[in-house]
């Protein structure tokens, strides 16, 4: 499964800062001034598709055969027919479609619904992605027979005044979630809207400083990747670390995190080097690194064991070739990573060998990728499962207030305790807004990507 995040969307689609170059001290993590957070990413454009004859469909056909088979479903009810039980494809139990349920349902007027919108850019800004998260959303009803959730497609253009009037005109025709925007400046827009009208908004988004009365971001935070992997390698013995991460805002907040992270664990900052996204400074950086390994003292007390790189892709494997050419062993460094690294071009890369990085886990992503597959033209972009998931959310919620006759709980319910199985793993909304994820631990091997230590199934103690 490929990576998700905001900051860190997926490897080589990091922005750049418009100014570059600073260097670390050895004591206080340094930080570029802070910015506000941008994610972008591009994908193949991928349309619907005929299971019988291959043909594209609009997605008006898509949802025209969406509707056609809710009615068909519902007029081949049979109240003498056990109800098939519902999985809900996020939620950490079943939800049974009872014969009380049934009862909701009338021969004209079929299921009481409630409406949720999902505001993505269909054209303009960030369109390829914007329509491949559409067709998961899509896929996301379909793969859970919904029959309770309306779908308002909003078309944000990738514009942030745009999407924060496409989220009024959601809200008006009367959406009681909102799903999306795509771009942390486009949540920042229409978060005000959401909050004046009183209807949650779930963002695709990492921007932590928007979170909160009602708005919750949904992306991979960088914190959570690096308080897993600086845990695990605090337990499992090393000690000091140096930080390579690009002059950029994904940067920054890597640099802050690893900061907050160690001072939980028994790690210490030994250096933050901050490179040049472009690459045209990585020898010069990397050569720091190497001075402060070889710097004499006894083998116990070495001053370096672990690097962490921020970086995925190409500029991964840019960086990573140059740590034997400057004498930085593999067998007594240790490197660590994010969620970026999980891109199978760097498996080929010899210096990588043996790294560890935090990623969310591969159970759930085959079938998703299979499922989309079949109904779509190509692979889903790793950002698509954010739209199964929100969108699969949303239902499981909605089910829960039709059949308990609590409509409030479409909001209230985000905050669940117990969290809720997505494509990539657990999840949860913490009362701050913030999304809590479980990430599994990965070891790069000649074999491939080998989980070390697992993902967790459960969440204990109380949300944030």
């Amino acid at each position: 499964m490929p990576p998700t995040a905001e900051v860190q969307p997926s490897p080589n689609q990091i922005e750049n800062l418009a100014d570059a170059g600073a260097e670390a001290g050895a004591s206080d993590v340094p930080v570029p001034p802070a910015v506000v957070i941008e994610d972008e990413s591009v994908s193949e454009v991928l349309v619907p598709k005929s299971a019988a004859s291959g043909k594209s469909l609009s997605v008006d056909d898509m949802l025209e055969l969406m509707a056609e088979s809710e009615r068909e479903a519902i007029a081949g009810i049979d109240p003498d027919v056990q109800s098939p039980v519902i999985i809900a494809p996020i939620a950490n139990e079943e939800v049974s479609l009872s014969q009380s349920d049934v009862g909701a349902l009338t021969p004209n007027m079929g299921p009481v619904r409630s409406s949720v919108a999902l505001l993505v850019p269909l054209t303009g800004r960030g369109s390829d992605l914007g329509r491949a998260m559409l067709n998961a959303a899509q896929l996301a009803l379909f793969d859970s027979f919904d029959l309770y959730t309306n779908l308002i497609i909003k078309d944000t253009t990738g514009n942030p005044e745009r999407a924060a009037i496409v989220a009024g005109e959601a809200i008006n025709e009367g959406a009681q979630l909102l799903i999306g925007p795509l771009f942390s400046e486009s949540v920042r827009a229409a978060a005000p809207v959401a909050r004046r009208g009183g209807v949650p908004m779930i963002g695709f988004s990492n921007d932590r400083s928007v979170a909160g009365d009602g708005v919750y971001v949904f992306g991979f935070t960088p914190d959570q990747q690096i308080r897993r992997i600086v845990s695990y390698a605090a337990s499992s013995g090393l000690r000091r670390i140096v930080a390579l991460v690009p002059y950029n805002e994904y940067g920054r907040a890597v640099a802050v995190a690893l900061q907050e992270s160690v001072e939980e664990s028994s790690l210490s900052i030994e250096q933050v080097e901050y490179f040049s996204p472009d690459g045209t400074d990585s020898a010069e950086v990397v050569k720091r690194i190497a001075a402060i390994y070889k710097r004499p003292g006894a083998p116990s007390q070495r001053p370096l064991d672990c690097v962490l790189i921020a970086a995925g892709g190409r500029q991964l494997r840019s960086l990573a070739t140059l740590f034997p050419y400057f004498d930085i062993e593999a067998t007594s460094v240790r490197l660590l990573g994010t969620e970026l690294w999980y891109n199978k071009s760097i498996l080929g890369e010899p210096a990588l060998q043996g790294g560890w990085f935090a990623a969310p886990p591969t159970g759930a992503w085959a079938q998703f990728e299979r499922h989309y597959g079949n109904g779509f033209d190509g692979l889903p972009p790793s950002r698509a499962a954010l739209a199964y998931d929100a969108v699969s959310l949303a239902g499981v919620l909605i089910r829960t207030a039709h059949t308990e006759g609590a409509y409030s709980t479409v909001s209230t319910g985000l905050v669940a305790t117990n969290g809720f199985a997505g494509i990539q793993g657990m999840f949860r909304f913490g009362r701050n807004g913030v999304v809590e994820r479980a990430l599994a631990v990965y070891k790069i091997t000649a074999d491939g990507f080998q989980v070390i230590d697992a993902a967790r199934r459960e969440f204990v103690g109380e949300p944030m």
